[in-house]
């Protein structure tokens, strides 16, 4: 792009911001959204979508100073600015409580279920009771999106009551009180076990109970990508030639402590088949392909990634329209038979594992991996303390030396189930 048009789209990008920042001041949200629409800049919609939900998940004061610092007005001094962003902080805080809101409702769903199998004297009907919770897929960052459509991403209409509301609508939970005989003959007990099941509605469910609109959905699925790092493997982010038409065979690395069996996410013999309703394994499924990775290297289990891709449709752990659920590294590894431990973005654990020969799957974002957000594997550290990694998309990454500060610092910070490393390792 030359001077003069990189002046015209620069004059472009700070009419539509001026436009989006005045309808902000004016109208709130929607407001904000008219500003958007009246720019009408197709590359500016993801911006657009951006600076709305930054406003509320993190209405941090680059907002609020959009005005001030493009256009040198005292943004900051506006009384409807101010209460924007005291609004915006309390919604901010209340979705900083999902997790606990869930927690205290299935507090209550216990108590009223151990209450309706409790006698009028006090007798339990039951000898035990079982808690199991499967709600990984209360993924934050969609909760905000649906819920933000669902209020016409009007700020003035969320608040902690209607979010607690939502967090509540979208739990499921059943009970069932079952018997289990103990021991044989004369030492048989039977014992009265009360089960009580969680889980979260996926956001496909939640959207088609509140009658989302295909327009609406259209809306929820952009603002989700835009807070998150969409994992999406286009052309530039695989091996070019290789994309999609190659059958790479079997490529083992040896060239660290743990041999590592590698898969390549675009292999003509599984990267078109779909994963989920919304992608194929090529596109969307570098989780599943990297926990393959991962089993196939720490156990006898050779599985490949339509497989696992397979197990982790039917395990809810597709995010239909952006990739897998992070909860698919520390679960899908458990199925498999593996130990799991999510460490976070402690660098001196990542380096430790490596050291001792265990793997580690990341989920990094926009960088020298991903134009958007990857899962790879990391394999193994060398003697000058660089990092190989086994890349799902590219060979040739895969076969290159990675300095530990490039892993950490691309490595995803909005990752959820313990990540944004998680170390894998033989039973």
């Amino acid at each position: 792009m030359d001077g003069n048009k990189a002046a015209s789209a620069a004059a472009r990008l700070a009419a539509a911001a001026y436009n989006i920042a005045k309808g902000a001041a004016s109208g709130g949200l929607a407001g904000a959204a008219a500003g958007a629409a009246v720019s009408f800049l197709p590359e500016l919609l993801k911006a657009a979508a951006v600076i709305l939900f930054v406003f509320v998940l993190l209405p941090i004061l680059i907002i609020v100073s959009l005005p001030n610092i493009l256009f040198g007005f005292d943004s900051a001094a506006s009384s409807d600015i101010v209460a924007m962003t005291d609004k915006a902080y309390s919604v901010e805080a209340a979705y900083q409580s999902v997790d606990a809101f869930g927690e205290e409702h299935m507090s209550d769903v216990i108590t009223r279920i151990e209450q309706a199998y409790t006698g009028e004297d006090g007798t339990r009907q039951y000898d035990e009771l079982e808690v199991l919770k499967d709600t990984d897929n209360l993924n934050i960052y969609w909760f905000i999106a649906i819920n933000s459509v669902a209020n016409g991403q009007d700020l003035w209409q969320m608040d902690e009551a209607s979010i607690r509301d939502m967090t509540i609508r979208t739990f499921r939970h059943n009970s069932l009180l079952e018997l289990i005989t103990q021991g044989t003959g004369e030492d048989a007990v039977t014992i009265r076990k009360l089960k009580v099941n969680f889980e979260t509605a996926t956001p496909e469910e939640l959207m088609s109970e509140l009658a989302f609109s295909e327009e609406q959905e259209n809306w929820a699925r952009l603002m989700y990508s835009t807070l998150t790092d969409e994992q999406y493997v286009g052309f530039s982010d695989s091996d070019g030639a290789g994309y999609y038409n190659t059958n790479y065979g079997d490529i083992v690395f040896s060239d660290a402590a743990t041999e590592v069996v590698y898969y390549n996410q675009t292999d003509s013999r599984w990267g078109n088949e779909r994963y989920g309703n919304s992608g194929t394994i090529g596109t969307s499924g570098c989780g599943p392909t990297a926990l393959a990775i991962a089993v196939a290297s720490l156990t006898d289990n050779k599985v490949d990634p339509k497989e696992v891709s397979d197990w982790s449709v039917e395990n809810g752990y597709r995010c239909e329209g952006n990739g897998s659920y992070h909860s698919l590294i520390p679960n899908g590894g458990t199925h498999y038979g593996l130990k799991v431990e999510g460490i976070g973005a402690d660098a001196k654990k990542l380096v430790e594992a490596l050291s001792e020969g265990k793997l580690v799957i990341a989920i990094m974002s926009k960088g020298h991996f991903t134009s958007s957000g990857h899962f790879i594997v990391l394999r193994g550290v060398t003697e000058n303390g660089n990092i190989l990694v086994a890349d799902p998309a590219s060979v040739k990454r895969s076969e290159q030396e990675w300095r530990l500060n490039i892993i950490t610092s691309e490595a995803s910070r909005k990752a959820g189930s313990g990540g944004p490393f998680w170390v894998l390792s033989a039973p």
